[in-house]
């Protein structure tokens, strides 16, 4: 379930008033390889303002798995959305449109970031390369050009909430992601 309520950046907390002008300058001044990596270092610094996202960015639908749409860029060149993570859900397996840099708002997100399988002529099967445990305040961001095929679970019995920056205008772009990719057996055995 997606929610359409954003705030202008003048309504916006001080705290992601400066992100978000911060986050616009370094998309329009920086070759787009480096944004994520230079986003990252800015988004510590709001995760920690518990006034940050409303009641409503952070509740959990009905129908599990939310996002909620934070801030669109009046420029379309980057969207901050907050998803809202049911106890032990897992996302599947995918990459995405645009570049990406998230951080733990809330909770425990573990993230198992996967390369295509050699075997695979398809290009759907997928090998683990690494799998790690985000905490409230961690941050992370995919490579652009790069393996950006990951999975995002909650694996605590408590609603998690993450805080996700993409590339580009996230309503007019519809959900962030190409392809959904399966583990190789090989892999999985």
């Amino acid at each position: 379930m997606r929610s359409n309520r954003m705030l202008k950046v003048a309504d916006c907390p001080m705290e992601m008033n400066t992100f978000c002008r911060t986050v616009g300058r370094v998309v329009a001044e920086n070759p787009v390889e480096e944004v994520p990596a230079m986003i990252a270092e800015y988004l510590p610094e709001i995760l920690g303002d518990r006034e940050l996202l409303t009641v409503e960015q952070k509740t959990l639908p009905p129908d599990g798995y939310g996002r909620h749409d934070v801030f669109l860029c009046p420029y379309d060149n980057f969207s901050i959305i907050a998803a809202v993570w049911p106890a032990g859900i897992v996302s599947p397996i995918h990459d995405h449109k645009t570049w990406c840099t998230f951080g733990v708002f809330e909770g425990v997100i573990k993230e198992t970031r996967y390369r295509v399988s050699p075997d695979d002529p398809g290009g759907l099967d997928v090998i683990p390369t690494e799998t790690v445990e985000w905490l409230a305040g961690d941050v992370a961001h995919l490579p652009v050009g790069g393996d950006d095929i990951h999975c995002m679970h909650n694996p605590t019995d408590r609603t998690a909430v993450s805080v996700h920056v993409y590339g580009g205008n996230s309503v007019k772009l519809g959900p962030n992601v190409v392809k959904i990719y399966q583990q190789a057996a090989t892999a999985a055995a």
